[in-house]
């Protein structure tokens, strides 16, 4: 069993213990990319 079906696994039975990191590597496994978003301080 992956290191990402672990997390599935985890989400199921724990949707509210997920850690951002697990959040993006089962995203990043399925495709996803992260879109850094631009900051204008003034």
């Amino acid at each position: 069993m992956s290191d990402v079906e672990k997390i599935i696994l985890k989400m199921k039975r724990q949707p509210n213990g997920i850690r951002f990191s697990e959040l993006y590597k089962v995203l990043e496994y399925n495709g996803y990319t992260m879109k850094t978003k631009k900051r204008y301080i003034t």
